[in-house]
């Protein structure tokens, strides 16, 4: 069966590198986390996709030997310079070579600066836009963005008819769009015509300065560290010439080669400017060599230039102690633009094999699934059973992260344990080499499915996103050995049939709820039971606030990564807790200080709080007593009018909710949550991600603050009727107003 492991949480998913937002994203820490525990320094670790040259950087530096096996010649080249980071006096100092180079007459860096010229609207100069705006399918501009020098004066501003008539002096089919054809693809080669529709995503203007550019890097005489350097500053300046930029900035990942609807076109020799400092790395070098070379046993790179299956044989040379790869996700528009980049670079014959990318347009869940297993199934014989895998799925979405598992469980390994965080886009799934097939099981998909979300949901204790649950029953399914059977076990098949088993397996009459769901997709809304037990176990939520606070009283002034990770500990597998709470419930309790360490509030110290609850359950007494209810003190404190109850008062210091709605025998309508001011945030973070909550809570409970019973305490005008009316205006936020409910 498999085991609850721990996620590993990390300290940044910002994009960095060239070409990020194609790449998987990745945070650091994890990677030599996970080694650390697995395996010793030294030892052989594979990656068999090479879809993350950051993921080999960090194991390499972490002090184990990487191999890579990485069919995209882009990839190739990210993963060498990675390793290798060019520094930034070889920066500068090629791209003055390449600028200084001669184009006729004029310099080159002129001559492209000036394809961007325009006129400032202020004072009438001359200046290079940083951009021209344009919308899908015109054939000009519609504005421009430029920061003019001369008097100051920068934004968007509308094309002019220089703008739009120098736009349309650079047509399609000229010598540059027949050069850029040519590097990849000779006329009478059959990926011609996919190349031409690839083309398309790039503006022809856009195909002139590449070209002249590249062209001219052909013809210097440059030592290999500066031609290399320019090959990076201009694989930069080819993504950032394409269509692909969306205005106002949005469609930061693009998976198809379309443009959005509106998008920039960008100064090119600008973007080579700016191209510097993301090559560059202040980390230094790791040692890099080419397989068959071993890189030295301190931890290094060995890659290998092709498909895993064709080195798969030669695996059995040395001893791999455990497998680490981020699972590449389907993107046409950086696996076509690969094969177009690297043909501009290098010529066609460095595009070689991965030319085959080019005439897909359109990748569905269940290639990607043959196509995963494909490789997976390749490596699985070539390792000792028992030999860890760790897969990394850094965009997840439910067929994403269902390829992934049915992919790697077909090709021969055996799940130890799913951790996520759907909200960051996490999915860590942990295996090992299978020493045999699991057992397959007599019981039906529906069952597993069904008996696995319930079993999910009740020790979760809310209402859960799809991704968990999905995780939930195709960790019990992948146990059981219950994939479904297909012939010629077709991976995609099997994707396909498992993804309608938990359609049918996940519905109402199988004892689930749905909150806001869709028709169209399962992973739409959030789930929670249809017939509750009573033994479901507390709202992950507030388990999640008690440690957490316990944890910064016990240890204060830790760090957020080290209070996350403790937490994430916890709390692991599928019931990893997200971020988002982690932090609503450090920005409630504690303050971040200069030292980036969380410290609990002066307000919040145990003493302070058990002060806190004393005065306002004195100051509820008195004040019920002052407007004349008979007050019965315990939990909850009772206002009532002579045998009618009129409120309960439920007063507490936290934001732990579950165990006061979900086990009150009070009418909701009569019933009031006291609480600190403090917690408002917490407690509407808690109402927007868990609808079992939210909907217990509408049946009419509100809320009280311990600051607006204090006002109240003091109002010594206040009647029945008006106190009424004053608990209207105490709402969690701002910006919503509580509507009396009696």
């Amino acid at each position: 069966m498999p085991e609850t492991v721990v996620y590993l949480p990390g300290e940044s998913f910002e994009p960095r590198g060239p070409l990020a937002r194609y790449l998987p994203r990745l945070s650091s820490g994890v990677v030599g986390t996970w080694l650390e525990n697995k395996v010793t320094r030294g030892q052989w670790v594979i990656d068999p996709f090479g879809a993350s040259p950051e993921l080999a950087v960090q194991a390499a530096r972490a002090g184990y030997k990487v191999l890579v096996a990485a069919n995209n010649p882009i990839a190739r080249f990210l993963l060498e310079q990675a390793a290798t980071p060019p520094s930034v006096d070889i920066m500068r100092s090629a791209l003055a070579e390449l600028g200084a180079a001669k184009r006729g007459d004029e310099r080159l860096e002129p001559h492209i600066k000036d394809l961007y010229s325009t006129s400032c609207d202020h004072c009438s100069q001359m200046v290079h836009a940083d951009a021209f705006l344009w919308e899908k399918d015109a054939d000009a501009p519609y504005a421009r963005i430029y920061n003019c020098p001369h008097c100051e004066h920068k934004g968007e501003f509308p094309a002019t008819e220089e703008d739009i008539a120098k736009a349309k002096s650079y047509a399609r089919g000229g010598l540059h769009q027949a050069r850029a054809l040519e590097r990849v693809a000779p006329s009478d080669d059959p990926n011609r015509r996919h190349v031409e529709e690839a083309l398309e995503a790039y503006l022809p203007r856009a195909v002139y300065a590449l070209f002249t550019l590249i062209n001219r890097l052909d013809g210097l005489l440059l030592p290999s560290e500066q031609r290399n350097a320019l090959r990076a500053l201009l694989l930069t300046a080819c993504d950032r010439a394409n269509v692909l930029w969306a205005h106002p900035s949005g469609r930061l990942r693009p998976k198809q080669l379309s443009a959005p609807p509106r998008f920039r076109e960008h100064n090119i020799w600008l973007a080579l400017e700016e191209a510097m400092h993301i090559w560059t790395s202040d980390a230094g070098a790791v040692p890099m060599t080419y397989w068959p070379d071993a890189p030295p046993d301190v931890g290094g790179i060995s890659l290998y230039e092709g498909r895993l299956r064709d080195l798969a044989p030669a695996l059995k040379d040395i001893d791999i102690a455990a497998v680490l790869t981020a699972y590449p996700r389907p993107n046409q528009a950086f696996w076509t633009l690969s094969a177009l980049w690297a043909g501009w670079l290098w010529g066609r014959e460095a595009v070689g094999p991965f030319a085959a990318v080019l005439k897909r347009r359109r990748y569905d869940w269940a290639w990607h699934t043959t196509a995963l297993e494909a490789t997976l199934s390749h490596l699985a014989p070539q390792l000792k059973e028992n030999t860890p895998l760790l897969g990394l799925v850094s965009e997840s979405e439910a067929g994403f992260d269902m390829a992934a598992m049915v992919s790697t469980s077909l090709a021969g390994f055996e799940l130890d344990g799913v951790a996520l965080r759907p909200e960051d886009g996490q999915t860590q799934l942990h295996w090992q080499r299978a020493e045999a097939q699991a057992e397959k099981s007599e019981a039906k998909h529906e069952d597993i499915i069904q008996q696995a979300g319930q079993e999910y949901l009740g020790q979760l204790g809310q209402a859960s996103g799809y991704l968990p649950l999905q995780a939930a029953a195709l960790q019990a399914m992948l146990a059981q050995g219950a994939l479904p059977e297909v012939e010629e076990d077709e991976p995609g098949e099997v994707f396909s049939e498992t993804r309608s088993a938990l359609e049918f397996g996940l519905t109402f009459r199988s004892g689930f709820l749905r909150y806001s769901g869709s028709e169209h997709s399962l992973d739409v809304g959030s789930w929670w039971l249809r017939d509750a037990p009573e033994d479901v176990e507390e709202p992950l939520g507030d388990r999640v606030e008690k440690t957490l606070v316990q944890q910064l009283v016990a240890e204060p002034g830790s760090s957020f990564l080290r209070l996350d990770a403790a937490i994430c500990s916890a709390f692991p597998g599928l019931q990893t807790p997200p971020q988002e709470l982690v932090d609503a419930i450090l920005q409630s309790y504690a303050r971040e200080d200069e030292s980036d360490t969380w410290p609990l509030r002066e307000d919040d110290q145990p003493k302070a709080r058990r002060a806190d609850l004393d005065e306002i359950n004195t100051l509820l007494k008195a004040l019920g007593e002052r407007l004349g209810y008979d007050v019965v003190e315990g939990e909850p404190m009772v206002w009532k009018s002579g045998k009618e109850i009129v409120f309960n008062f439920y007063v507490i210091a936290s934001a732990v909710l579950g165990e006061i709605v979900y086990e009150a025998s009070t009418v909701p309508e009569k019933s009031l949550i006291v609480f600190p001011g403090g917690r408002s945030g917490l407690v509407l973070h808690k109402l927007e991600h868990d609808a079992r909550l939210k909907t217990e809570i509408d049946k009419g409970w509100r809320f009280l603050k311990f600051r607006h019973l204090r006002r109240m305490g003091e109002n010594q005008s206040l009647t029945q009727d008006s106190f009424k009316e004053q608990l209207a205006l105490d709402p969690l936020s701002e910006d919503e107003t509580q509507i009396p409910l009696l």
